[in-house]
């Protein structure tokens, strides 16, 4: 493995380990309230975590400047923060396996009790709640007589023409045809209903918007949302050529580093869990390099060829990116991983061959290289700074070049210091 890209690769694994460790570290204590077993209700400040499995405890600050203390089931029966509500829940899970592999031949729900935290979806008349175990597997309840009521789901196999078929144990739509009997128009919903948490949401908003109750409590979905804006700055791009024969004016020529302007659009649509902290970055640039060459085969003073070489290129590209970012005071820090695809729109390609053999001197012109690719791949790595509607980064590109010779291996690589406005 060449230098480069072990540097590329530790970059990469840099930016990786940083990435998950400010996402696991994170503290985000704001505003919420907890009631108690005793219930007395508490105002204070919550660590958010805004993960997608429901917590186990909470970390809880009457004021901000306290030490946080850790409540769970047997001290707190709800608490909310950030437009959550949790409620303490003594419920009955499914433990079957969910596994296509691993699914059983009957449609026998295996039962057992459990004391977790429940996100409210919603609260009213008829009331509807969630629960995400560490597993990634989903539960669903409503709650009859001050009791939560598991809505049944199972999965399994069953026989039929000597081979086995996946099966589905539906309950949960007799449950819900029965406690939502009050709506008339409910059963027609129920046919498409699935046992995913859009759909039940869509479910009891029809309930809502078709009955005489109004919702205490309805959980707002997080929506994705994007920032538009403009790029500017500099690259710098280094050139460089392999090969193992024939063309060795180009594979031992130098090439000065190319200093050039670039600028372009972004859009960054900001994923909404994780308090917002993960985007996929798009980016539509326009950028630019200029190489030149020469390689000298030198005899002596009557027999010598030189040989010079102009290389430039002109693309769109359209850059795909990770970002991870992460408050500091009134900004932000954040990092980037993603791919580059660029296309070219001008190209000079160009070779101009001075010889001389004693008393004859010629000047030939051609194609530096005969097959070249339009389309340049690479890889991205950058971090940076964003305040208020600006932006400042640094970014490292690693991209496969021009050459598509099979005998002539190029590489580009390339600095990025740029500038973005937000709109």
């Amino acid at each position: 493995m060449s230098k480069n890209k072990r540097l590329v690769g530790f970059g990469l694994l840099l930016i990786g380990l940083l990435t998950f460790q400010l996402s696991f570290s994170q503290d985000n204590y704001i505003s919420g309230y907890v009631i108690k077993s005793s219930a007395d209700t508490l105002l204070g400040f919550i660590n958010y975590k805004d993960k997608e499995v429901n917590p186990k405890y909470v970390q809880f600050k009457m004021r901000i400047d306290d030490n946080p203390i850790v409540l769970n089931t047997n001290d707190i029966n709800e608490f909310s923060v950030g437009g959550d509500i949790y409620v303490k829940g003594v419920v009955e899970i499914e433990n079957s396996p969910i596994k296509t592999e691993r699914l059983e031949e009957n449609n026998r729900v295996n039962l057992k009790i459990d004391t977790v935290f429940l996100q409210t979806l919603f609260r009213g008349e008829k009331s509807l709640f969630f629960y995400k175990n560490q597993y990634g597997r989903e539960y669903f309840y409503i709650e009859q007589n001050n009791k939560f009521e598991l809505l049944i789901y199972k999965r399994y196999y069953k026989r039929g023409d000597n081979k086995r078929l996946i099966a589905e144990n539906n309950r949960y739509l007799s449950q819900l045809s029965l406690y939502l009997n009050d709506c008339e128009k409910i059963k027609s919903r129920l046919r498409n209903t699935t046992y995913k948490k859009n759909s039940l949401i869509r479910l009891f908003k029809y309930y809502y918007q078709n009955s005489s109750f109004d919702a205490l409590f309805q959980k707002e979905k997080k929506k994705v949302k994007t920032e538009i804006g403009i790029l500017s700055g500099v690259s710098l791009t280094s050139l460089n050529f392999t090969s193992k024969h024939s063309f060795e004016y180009l594979s031992e020529a130098e090439y000065d580093p190319s200093v050039n302007f670039s600028a372009g659009l972004f859009i960054d649509v900001i994923l909404p869990r994780n308090h917002e902290r993960w985007s996929i970055n798009n980016e539509v640039l326009f950028s630019t390099y200029k190489f030149t060459g020469s390689y000298k085969e030198y005899k002596n003073e009557s027999n010598y060829t030189n040989t010079i070489t102009k290389i430039c290129y002109s693309y769109i590209r359209i850059n795909n990116m990770i970002r991870y970012k992460y408050p500091v005071g009134n900004m932000f820090v954040y990092v980037n991983a993603g791919i580059s695809n660029a296309f070219s729109v001008d190209e000079t390609n160009y070779k101009r061959v001075e010889s001389k053999f004693y008393s004859e001197d010629r000047i030939d012109e051609d194609l530096a290289m005969t097959h070249v690719r339009k389309h340049e791949q690479g890889y991205i790595i950058g971090a940076g700074v964003k305040y208020n509607k600006l932006s400042l980064e640094i970014r490292y590109e690693g991209a496969n070049g021009m050459s598509e010779h099979k005998g002539l291996t190029s590489s580009v690589k390339r600095y990025f210091f740029m500038l973005g406005y937000k709109f």
